[in-house]
């Protein structure tokens, strides 16, 4: 083999490592990830009891309206939480173990009948 295949070929084996390396480590640069399920944008509620429902990926600590909520082995949530009479706005917040953080923010309506 000559010295000019030898390089290709290691230029290519060094790149696949690289790559490989880099789809591995995906979800921690990313950060943590939030699907919040429940409640709905905009949803209306006539009782002040509600359920927030969801799942996060790749957390360490995760609040929902700055109160410290747990999660399942697979990063489900159910917590339930009270509404005041009028607007409210339910806010969830997610940090991993580097420090990156996320947030949602849903804003839901309590009718007072």
């Amino acid at each position: 083999m000559r010295v000019a295949h030898k390089k290709a070929v290691l230029i290519l084996m060094l790149s696949a490592i690289f790559v490989y390396g880099i789809f591995q480590t995906r979800d921690y640069l990313m950060g943590p990830r939030i699907l919040l399920e429940s409640p709905e944008e905009g949803q209306i509620f006539k009782g002040n009891l509600i359920e927030v429902s969801g799942k996060i990926n790749d957390v360490s600590r995760v609040t929902l309206d700055g109160r410290l909520i747990f999660t399942n082995e697979a990063g489900e949530f159910k917590e339930k939480t009270l509404l005041a009479p009028g607007v409210n706005v339910i806010e969830l917040k997610a940090e991993d173990k580097f420090g990156h953080k996320t947030s949602v923010i849903r804003t839901v309506l309590m009718k007072v009948e």
